[in-house]
């Protein structure tokens, strides 16, 4: 099978588990200490969350699809990925992934669900610590000067080239 389709279909595997998994899960522990419904102005902040989420996520997966790559680590692009969202957050697919699970969350109105978001960050940040690493061994002088203009997390519009 082509190692391509393979890597799509992992990365489908993590968008079930985001998106079915954090809100079922976040359900259940709501159920626990009987955790009232989030407000319904929060809730339909969640569409908005969702939108911008799955839009970046998108954008993302275009540039990889482009650069002949995909977003699973076991088959990533060729070729540094700076443009687009890249350029203004080393990031943007972790952080996309953060606006739309959220969004999921705020949507079915599940505090427990939301919590699980944000614990959920724990490990991402290990996990992109270690993709950059991988990606400085790969590309060495040019991530380098990537990672020292652009932010890990917090997007920032690029700088003007000198």
């Amino acid at each position: 099978m082509d190692r391509r389709i393979v890597a799509w279909a992992e990365i489908s595997i993590v968008f079930l588990a985001l998106y079915l998994g954090v809100p079922l899960l976040g359900l259940t522990i709501d159920r626990g200490p009987s955790l009232p419904t989030l407000p319904d102005p929060l809730r339909l902040a969640g569409f908005v969350f969702v939108l911008v989420g799955l839009a970046g996520l998108g954008w993302c997966f275009v540039l990889f699809a482009g650069a002949r790559g995909t977003p699973n680590p076991r088959l990533p692009p060729s070729r540094l990925v700076t443009s687009g969202p890249y350029a203004w957050t080393r990031n943007p697919i972790a952080g996309s992934h953060f606006l739309a699970v959220l969004g999921v969350a705020l949507v079915v109105g599940s505090p427990g669900a939301v919590f699980l978001v944000f614990l959920l960050g724990i490990p991402a940040n290990l996990l992109i610590r270690h993709e950059e690493r991988t990606l400085e061994s790969r590309f060495g002088a040019e991530y380098r000067a990537y990672r020292e203009s652009v932010p890990r997390w917090i997007p920032r519009p690029p700088r003007p080239q000198r």
